[in-house]
């Protein structure tokens, strides 16, 4: 370590610049209380390594400034008390090593991406978060679906990393810092959040985490950071990242844990927003998939939870569901299913359980779960020994429904106490329980086997998992769907964009009351045509009108639906029949999966359609629709021009009717140029890494397009300024690029220039006046 790096990271710790001098071998500083005075030499040796002499004793000064200024052996013991369980919820909760998927650089196109297979995702997370790769910040994205164990596995890793700290085996800290899927939260506010209210650690300001990090003494895991790079994010997590990345200045490492949904888009202009933020930074990208749990996995947490015969809970479930089906391949219904075992659940009650509706499994899941609480827990004594139930299993889902409302209304995944017991007040008024009866359900909800108290906030009470938060959110939505309570419905509707699974519950809810979903649509219709502008609530009216359009019987019915905005992804997976959208607005989807029946769009806008195989979109019709791009899933390949984009559609199976139909001009002539095509695929080797080697870009084009690409698409690259070239310091002969660009500029002039070389490079060096 320099002078330069001791004086800049020691001044990060101070209140201000002023409270640090360095000079004449004297180091006089004020942090926080704490007054410095030592001594600074340098040691004896052709390293020449300073050190720092105080009260008699001598140390390096990086381990002067860990130890001393920073505290992290008091971190190291936080991380460990924190993540640490009791005795009683080890056994009730014990820990399955998942196994995963590791791609180290997700440079590499697809076809070349190198993969391996990790038995134990926790070493290899923390063998990555152990080896920093110099002169670049690694960012390790970890990534599955929800409920499968992300967040556990990152505090099962910092905690055994903390532990190896203090052993002196390991020389940094994984320090977990959860985001809840927040997008707008800033990282500052998210890392100073958890390092004071959970970890209760108050020895560092932001500019000193972000030091610590670059010095690799810290490695900072982001935890439920969803709306990083999936489409139709406004764009502030993306650049919070790359912002980030730019502060450390091409050091230290970072994990981000999201969703798989992460993974799945295609468009430059989201992803190009992180690499412009990162500005000439280099960075290397790598990722962790968690694999979901196998037969053996779900065998030892069985044997781990010291259940008889683990192996026949898991053929009965298969038989009835499944082998791929959530309940035995996602790690937080793996254990609630072993909740209901553990509780006395005989195989015929088991059985009949999953039977009843295998559809609507969530619901008779969680109803198991509500029936055991209402039956064996919250019972009343009548006299002498005779106990009563306090609620029904009804008003169990009620009472649940009612504190997942005022949550969502609040914008919370917690309560205090005191706004609990007064929803157990109205609760209890509007049931007509007596005194008595309201004092003991106040008690008991404290201890509902559904709800947990949030450790990241004191005195306050949260859903076990966001899962049956959205259950029961769903149930509440589901309610107001079915009464066609319009005024509601709109407040509701307009608090936030609402979750696929709440919006999925509800449509179950009012399928398994066989509520009228004609009526509940026609009154999602009515509260779209009220709202004005893009609100929330128009986003929430189109994903729940084209859920209930896939369930209503069409048989009687042509269903029309006009003026929604439908959120990315809206026709991906779609069964509909007899379905018309007329001036309907459709972010990027995909049509992957989808079965569209005498199904009409009627002067409806897309952005963007991933067309995934041969016919696609048969049985659909365009009338008059405006498509801004189609691509073409399997070879990555965007098309803008009008008459490409027709001649593709018809291609996919649709019939299409627009005003570029009476033109007569060659649609032949009009191929997307070879030349594009080879731009496209070389522009995405930079969303993933800042700096890129000539070996990765002949492996991205592959042998026939690469020297092609090199001779002649190089070169005006070079000359037209969008490329440079920077010094290979590696072994061997090869040449190195970095963009000399912003990517949302090649983006733009990527989608202008509609298929045309030529005026792509015209695009582009316009915008350098």
């Amino acid at each position: 370590m320099d002078i330069t790096t001791f004086r800049r990271v020691l001044t990060a710790f101070a209140d201000e610049p002023s409270d640090v001098d360095i000079r004449l071998g004297k180091v006089v500083a004020q942090v926080r209380d704490d007054v410095i005075d030592a001594t600074i030499s340098y040691a004896d040796g052709d390293d020449q390594q300073l050190r720092i002499e105080e009260n008699g004793e001598t140390y390096s000064a990086r381990a002067w400034l860990i130890n001393r200024v920073a505290k992290i052996p008091q971190l190291a013991d936080r991380i460990i008390a924190s993540t640490s369980s009791t005795p009683g919820a080890a056994e009730r909760f014990p820990f399955v090593v998942p196994s995963a998927l590791l791609t180290p650089d997700l440079a590499e196109s697809v076809e070349s991406a190198t993969e391996f297979e990790i038995p134990d995702a926790v070493e290899a997370l923390l063998t990555r978060a152990s080896k920093p790769l110099p002169g670049a910040t690694s960012v390790l994205y970890l990534t599955s679906d929800a409920g499968e164990g992300k967040t556990t596995l990152i505090s099962r890793a910092a905690r055994l990393q903390a532990e190896r700290f203090k052993e002196k085996r390991t020389s940094s800290l994984i320090v977990p810092v959860p985001l809840s899927g927040r997008a707008f939260l800033t990282f500052d506010d998210a890392v100073i959040a958890a390092l004071v209210n959970k970890l209760r650690f108050n020895y560092l300001y932001f500019d000193a985490f972000v030091q610590l990090v670059r010095l690799g003494v810290v490695i900072p895991a982001f935890d439920g950071y969803e709306e990083m790079l999936v489409e139709g994010s406004r764009g502030e997590a993306v650049s919070a990242l790359g912002n980030l990345v730019q502060q450390l200045d091409s050091s230290g490492t970072l994990i981000v844990a999201a969703r798989k949904a992460f993974f799945e888009y295609l468009s430059f202009k989201t992803q190009a927003k992180l690499l412009d933020a990162i500005g000439d930074r280099s960075a290397s990208f790598s990722r962790l998939a968690l694999r979901r749990w196998s037969r053996e996995q779900f065998f030892k947490y069985g044997e781990l939870r010291k259940i008889p015969k683990p192996e026949e809970v898991y053929e009965l479930v298969a038989a009835r569901l499944g082998e791929d089906h959530p309940l035995l391949t996602r790690a937080v219904l793996v254990r609630r299913l072993f909740d209901v075992v553990a509780d006395g659940a005989d195989e015929r009650e088991l059985s009949e359980l999953l039977g009843k509706s295998p559809h609507d499994y969530f619901f008779t899941f969680v109803d198991a779960i509500v029936k055991r609480e209402a039956a064996e827990k919250w019972l009343a004594r009548v006299s002498g020994e005779v106990m009563t139930p306090l609620l029904t299993v009804e008003e169990h889902h009620q009472l649940l429904s009612l504190i997942a409302q005022e949550m969502w209304q609040i914008s919370s995944t917690s309560l205090r106490h005191d706004v609990l017991d007064v929803i157990v007040d109205i609760f209890g008024e509007s049931l007509g329980k007596g005194p008595a009866a309201t004092r003991q359900i106040k008690e008991r909800v404290k201890q509902h086997s559904l709800l947990a108290s949030d450790s990241a906030r004191g005195g306050t009470l949260a859903f076990d998992h966001e899962d049956f938060q959205n259950f029961y959110l769903g149930e509440s939505l589901g309610q107001l769907l079915t009464r066609a309570a319009r005024g509601e419905l709109q407040t509701f509707l307009s608090v936030a964009p609402i979750p696929q699974a709440t919006t999925e519950q509800a449509v179950q809810h009012a399928i398994r009351i066989k509520a009228d979903l004609l009526q509940a649509l026609r009154c999602v219709l009515q509260v779209n045509v009220a709202e004005a502008g893009f609100t929330f609530c128009k986003e929430n009216c189109s994903a729940l009108a084209i859920r209930l359009a896939e369930c209503i019987d069409s048989s009687d019915h042509n269903i029309e639906m006009r003026g929604l905005i439908f959120a990315p992804g809206s026709l991906a997976g779609r069964t509909l029949s007899k379905a018309t959208f007329v001036e309907c607005q459709f972010q990027p989807t995909s049509v992957g999966k989808s079965r569209l029946t005498d199904v009409w769009f009627r002067q409806c806008e897309f952005e963007r359609i991933d067309l995934e195989g041969d016919r696609s979109l048969e049985g659909s019709s365009f009338l008059e629709c405006k498509v801004d791009s189609i691509v073409n899933v399997p070879e990555g390949e965007h098309t803008y021009e009008p008459l490409l984009v027709d001649r593709g559609l018809r291609g996919a199976g649709a019939s299409v009717n627009s005003e570029n139909a009476d033109l007569t001009e060659d649609v032949a002539g009009l191929e997307l140029d070879e030349r594009v095509k080879l731009l496209e695929r070389f522009f995405r080797v930079f969303l993933r890494s800042t700096h890129v080697d000539e070996e990765v870009v002949k492996l991205r084009l592959g042998k026939v397009s690469a020297p092609y690409f090199f001779d002649s698409v190089i070169p005006d690259l070079l000359a037209a300024g969008v490329l440079t070239e920077v010094q290979w310091r590696g072994g061997g002969l090869q040449r190195r690029y970095k963009l000399d660009m912003s990517m949302s500029t090649i983006e733009r002039s990527l989608e202008r220039a509609r298929g045309s070389y030529s005026e792509f490079l015209k695009l582009v060096e316009g915008s350098k006046d």
